[in-house]
């Protein structure tokens, strides 16, 4: 049989990449399969096969995304593939060491290794004057205003998420990422304090989302409508827009969705906050359970935590909550969890133990 040329090849993989940027499923699977078919006759080119590693570690990426397994089981061989590309990773040169951070600080994301995951973004970025594509470098700055997010650094979040959703805006077929763009400016005004500049971004996305039967979406963009209800302290608002975002997920099949762990943390919140007890304690067990379905354990941390503040009164407990989701950067969820906290110990007249979690709170905030 004649070989194919590897320049063929290369050419596939960039329409496949292509329709990944997408979350054109149908479309990158064709293309996965196709070029599958090529390898076994393709002239032998080692930098190629290393694109195509990393390339179908990007495809893995998506899929979890778009559709998360049950149990929180990761898709065959996907630990596997990543521990292949980073054995690799001395002999990745040029744009295909930016492809390696880049990706590989996604996955670490995925994980909630959030120190991991900016220090991957970092090296890609020292590679970033080698992509040249526009689309390529938006998708590079919509990742680092989402990781400035989680990580507290709002104004740095506003700056890259700026740069990124200009660009999608220019092309039409980039409605997930436009979508997502919206979540990420509003989750920062939330944080800025500014709950009614976040409420037309999450509507717009929601909008969006429906009209472009973005399922896995429309229920985020509900839940973070309840957000900027919870944080106007429109507390019976939030819990009616929280609760439709765990029936919205599950209407579209996403019984087993880790993002219905985020709506069920609000809800014990929310519940507990208006002194709705019986209804915090139910989404408080609920959540637990499936994050412990899930192998979610910073989801299962923050649970813990809240059954030691609201329901145990474990002061230790709490602390050593606080401490482990420190250790994993998990700054926008401490910063939460220790404004309850303060408040929970101040309305039980502890003001004392109020103060030193709130100090607490804000160290970690600002440092």
């Amino acid at each position: 049989m004649e070989k194919v040329l590897s320049s063929h090849v290369g050419l596939k993989i960039n329409a496949w990449y292509y329709h990944i940027q997408r979350f054109n499923v149908p479309d990158a699977e064709a293309y996965k399969e196709e070029i599958n078919s090529l390898l076994d006759n393709m002239e032998e080119k080692q930098d190629l096969l290393l694109y195509f590693s990393l390339m179908e570690f990007r495809h893995k990426l998506m899929l979890d995304y778009l559709n998360p397994l049950e149990n929180g089981k990761e898709r065959a061989n996907f630990r596997e593939l990543a521990v292949k590309i980073k054995r690799d990773q001395e002999k990745l040169t040029g744009l295909l060491d930016y492809y390696f951070n880049f990706f590989y600080g996604m996955y670490e994301f995925e994980n909630y290794e959030y120190l991991n995951a900016i220090t991957f973004y970092k090296r890609a970025e020292k590679k970033l004057s080698l992509v040249s594509d526009d689309i390529e470098r938006a998708e590079f700055h919509y990742k680092m205003a989402e990781i400035y997010y989680h990580m507290k650094q709002n104004h740095m979040s506003m700056h890259h998420i700026a740069q990124a959703i200009d660009c999608y805006k220019e092309k039409n077929t980039y409605t997930v990422r436009q979508i997502q763009c919206f979540f990420i400016i509003g989750l920062n005004y939330i944080d800025m304090e500014c709950p009614e500049k976040a409420s037309p971004h999450f509507i717009n996305a929601l909008e969006k989302a429906t009209a472009s039967d973005t399922k896995r979406l429309e229920g985020s963009a509900i839940y973070n409508l309840g957000l900027s209800y919870f944080h106007n302290n429109e507390i019976s608002s939030a819990i009616k827009y929280f609760n439709e975002s765990i029936n919205a997920f599950k209407e579209r099949g996403y019984d087993h969705f880790n993002r219905i762990l985020d709506s069920l943390s609000m809800l014990v919140r929310s519940y507990f906050h208006e002194s709705e007890n019986d209804f915090g304690l139910y989404a408080l067990n609920q959540g637990m359970e499936l994050a412990e379905k899930l192998n979610d354990d910073v989801m299962h941390k923050v649970f813990t935590f809240y059954k030691a503040l609201y329901v145990k009164e474990d002061y230790d407990k709490v602390l050593s909550d606080t401490e482990y989701l420190t250790n994993k950067g998990m700054y926008a969820i401490l910063e939460e969890l220790s404004k309850d906290a303060a408040r929970r110990y101040k309305a039980v007249g502890d003001n004392i133990t109020g103060r030193r979690v709130f100090m607490r709170r804000f160290f970690i905030s600002k440092n």
